[in-house]
């Protein structure tokens, strides 16, 4: 790796830490002023005014806002992301197993969605305005045009309701391996994968239709290589590269955008206990969710950078100039 390579990626990183301490404070800053009391929320609005004052005391919230936030990052830099308000016990310990689930839902949804992509992207391009590209091409128009809820309705109507093949809800039981549950997943999976694969698959069709006009894939068919070898050694390479920064963009929405799919199908995930917490004004919770999205965002788009700058020469090259 050349040294101005070197100094890119670890601005990138320190650009990342910087995103994540902004985030954090701003996070934190818009949780002091949400309106009502999260220790009044945990203990209803009949409570004794001197137990909520004894749980504002337990959980440190009668200190500054400013003591309040460094004794929380201090705690989140060593993993301790304090405790719940409303149940008392370690914040990781209540989500850990949520984030399990949703780790499990969005990183099948991306080992599905790559593969995918290219082949009905490719497969487009090299059948443009035929019959595979009219079957591949119109779905993805109408599926990138519909919000998650309505996917997932309609597959549940569909698989659940007429066909009866799978169950409607993804109610996950914490005691028993996530491997004998997977049918739970099949549908949240899909609905995931109907709303991230049209982009996607948009994209490396347009990538593979320049490919396949540029005048070197005309050079390299006059010398008789088969269209498979095209395909695999000369079409496919670069199109790889341009339609990474389009899978980052989809993995980083997986990574905070499952919210609304767990809520459709009842999946016990991270989506779903960030609205939990917000509801019952659970704070630590909310923070150490927001900020575990928030790394693995920054984490993405970081890696995505990397990858491109690698595997483009060109632009590896010119950046090390500017």
């Amino acid at each position: 790796m050349n040294k101005p390579l070197l100094q890119l990626l670890l601005t990138r990183i320190v650009l990342a830490f910087v995103t994540l301490f902004a985030v954090s404070v701003v996070v934190f800053t818009a949780t002091q002023y949400l309106p009502g009391d999260p220790a009044r929320a945990a203990l209803g609005a009949k409570a004794d005014p001197s137990a909520v004052e004894a749980l504002r005391r337990e959980f440190g919230m009668d200190r500054p806002a400013v003591v309040q936030y460094f004794s929380w990052i201090e705690g989140a830099l060593t993993g301790d992301f304090g405790r719940s308000i409303p149940s008392g016990r370690p914040v990781w310990e209540a989500i850990g197993p949520r984030a399990v689930n949703t780790m499990v839902l969005t990183v099948t949804s991306l080992l599905l969605l790559i593969p995918l992509s290219f082949v009905l992207g490719i497969v487009a391009a090299i059948y443009k305005d035929r019959l595979a590209d009219h079957l591949i091409s119109v779905p993805t128009i109408v599926t990138v045009a519909l919000p998650e809820f309505v996917i997932g309705t309609v597959l549940i109507v569909l698989f659940a309701v007429y066909l009866r093949w799978l169950p409607p809800v993804s109610l996950i039981n914490d005691s028993l391996p996530l491997s004998s549950q997977s049918r739970l997943f099949i549908l949240p999976v899909l609905t995931l994968l109907g709303t991230t694969l049209a982009q996607v698959v948009r994209m490396v069709r347009a990538v593979a239709l320049e490919v396949l006009s540029a005048e070197y894939i005309y050079m390299v068919r006059l010398r008789g290589i088969s269209p498979a070898r095209v395909l695999m050694w000369h079409v496919l390479p670069n199109t790889i590269t341009p339609t990474i920064q389009t899978i980052a963009l989809n993995a980083a929405w997986l990574a905070g955008g499952v919210v609304v799919t767990e809520s459709v199908f009842q999946l016990p995930g991270i989506g779903s206990a960030l609205s939990d917490a917000v509801i019952n004004r659970d704070m630590p919770t909310v923070l150490a969710i927001t900020l575990i999205i928030t790394a693995t965002y920054v984490l993405i788009n970081l890696v995505s950078e990397a990858l491109i700058l690698l595997l483009n020469p060109r632009l590896r090259v010119a950046r090390g100039k500017n």
